[in-house]
C-alpha cells in the first residue's frame, strides 16, 4: 500500500516500517485490518500509527486513514437490540439528540447501530455491527445494557469509546452516568419531609447485577439511613422486567402486595417513571386518591411523567447532557488518549415536584 502526499511522495510500508522500528508485514497487516497471524501490541501500534502521522501518510482507503487520523472518522451511536424502539426509545433518543448537537463540524454525522445482547463479539468479530467493521467508525458511544464481550472488542481496538447510562470497571473505558444514588436518596429525603416515614421501593428482577439498578438501591437505602428509618424487607419490591418492557401484570403484583402490608406505604418510590405511571393508575382505579392517600414518585422525568394525572413528581435525569459530554469525552480521547484506569463520570441529578406526591396522610387525619 503507498499514497502520494505533496510533500513526501510516496509512503510505503518499508518506510513505515522503518520508521516505527517494525516488520513491514506487522504495518501491513495493521493498516490492513488483517490478522495475518500477527500479534500486535498496543505499544507496537501506537508506534506504527505514530510514524503514520509524522510521515503525513494519507492511504486512500477511507477506513485506514480513519484508523491514523481517528478524528477523521464518523462516531457511531451504539444501542442494544433488545431495546422498544431502538434511538427512537424517548430515553436513548435524548442522548442521541444531545450528542448530535454538540458537534463541533455541522458536517459531521453520528452513524447509529444495534449490538446483539447475547453474541459473544470476542469469539465471532465478524458479527460486529456493520458499522464497526467497515472502520470508517472510529469514535463510539455506547448505551443501554452493555454486552461485556461488544466492550471489551471495542476496548481492544485502541479506539476513542464512551458508555452512557452505565459503568463498567474496564480498563480505559469512560462512563458517564446519572447519579443514581444520588437520586433515590434525595427522593427518599424528599418524601420524608413531607412527613412520610413508610416510604417503598418499587425495583428491578431480584438479583439483577446491572449498575444502574445497584446504585438506585444503595442511593434509596442510604436515604432511609440518612433519615434515621428503618430498611423494611417489606417495603421493597423486586419487579421482573425485559430489556426496558415493563409488564402490566407484574407492576400490579408489585402495588398489590405493597399495599397489602399491615401498615401499608404512605408512599412508593418506583425505579422508573414508566412503573410510577402503571401504580399510579392502578391505585386511582382501586378508589385511592393520589397523593391524599398515598404519594408516587417515579425516576428518569420521561416526558409522559408531566402528561399523566395527576403530573408525576420524578427525578431529572441530564440524559441530552450525557449525549454531548460524551462527544466532549471523545475529543479528549482524541488529544489525550483513553484513560488507563475505569473513569466513571456522574452528573447531577434533581427532583421535579409536580402533584403526585404530598403530605404524609396520617399528618392529615386520613389514614
Amino acid at each position: 500500500m503507498t499514497a502520494t502526499n505533496k510533500k513526501t511522495g510516496n509512503i510505503t510500508m518499508s518506510q513505515i516500517s522503518k520508521a516505527a522500528g517494525v516488520s513491514p508485514s506487522a504495518v501491513s497487516a495493521l493498516l490492513n485490518d488483517r490478522d495475518y497471524g500477527i500479534r500486535i501490541s498496543e505499544k507496537t501500534r501506537n508506534r506504527i500509527m505514530e510514524a503514520c502521522r509524522e510521515l503525513n501518510y494519507r492511504p486512500k482507503n477511507p477506513a485506514t486513514l480513519a484508523r491514523i487520523y481517528p478524528a477523521m472518522g464518523d462516531i457511531c451511536f451504539l444501542i442494544n437490540s433488545g431495546v422498544p424502539g431502538g434511538a427512537q426509545h424517548q430515553y436513548f433518543g435524548q442522548m442521541l439528540s444531545g450528542a448530535i448537537a454538540s458537534l463541533s463540524d455541522p458536517t459531521a454525522h453520528i452513524a447509529y447501530s444495534l449490538f446483539d445482547p447475547q453474541i459473544d463479539y470476542l469469539k465471532q468479530p465478524e458479527s460486529l455491527p456493520q458499522s464497526l467493521r467497515s472502520g470508517n467508525v472510529t469514535k463510539i458511544i455506547a448505551a443501554s445494557t452493555p454486552n461485556t464481550s461488544l466492550v471489551q472488542a471495542i476496548l481492544k481496538r485502541n479506539l476513542p469509546f464512551v458508555y452512557i447510562g452505565h459503568h463498567m470497571d474496564e480498563a480505559g473505558l469512560c462512563s458517564i452516568v446519572p447519579d443514581y444514588a444520588e437520586a433515590t436518596r434525595q427522593s427518599v429525603k424528599y418524601l420524608n419531609s413531607l412527613g412520610h416515614t413508610r416510604i417503598a421501593y418499587l425495583t428491578g428482577p431480584f438479583g439483577n447485577s446491572t449498575y444502574n439498578l445497584l446504585e438506585l438501591q444503595r442511593g434509596f437505602v442510604e436515604g432511609l439511613r440518612d433519615c434515621e428509618l428503618p430498611v423494611s424487607p417489606q417495603y421493597i419490591y423486586h419487579c421482573d422486567f425485559d430489556q426496558g418492557n415493563f409488564g402490566q401484570e407484574q407492576l400490579i403484583e408489585a402495588t398489590e402486595h405493597l399495599i397489602s402490608q399491615k401498615q401499608r406505604p404512605t408512599a412508593i418510590m418506583c425505579f422508573h417513571d414508566t412503573a410510577a405511571t402503571v401504580v399510579s393508575s392502578y391505585l386511582q382505579s382501586k378508589g385511592l386518591k393520589i397523593p391524599q392517600d398515598i404519594s408516587i414518585m417515579g425516576c428518569n422525568d420521561e416526558p409522559a411523567a408531566s402528561t399523566h394525572h395527576p403530573a408525576l413528581t420524578t427525578v431529572h435525569f441530564p440524559l441530552a447532557e450525557m449525549g454531548a459530554q460524551a462527544v466532549k469525552e471523545l475529543e479528549n480521547q482524541i488529544l489525550f488518549g483513553r484513560p488507563d484506569k475505569p473513569v466513571n463520570i456522574k452528573l447531577p441529578v434533581n427532583i421535579v415536584e409536580r402533584q403526585s406526591c404530598g403530605p404524609c396522610p396520617e399528618l392529615a387525619g386520613v389514614l
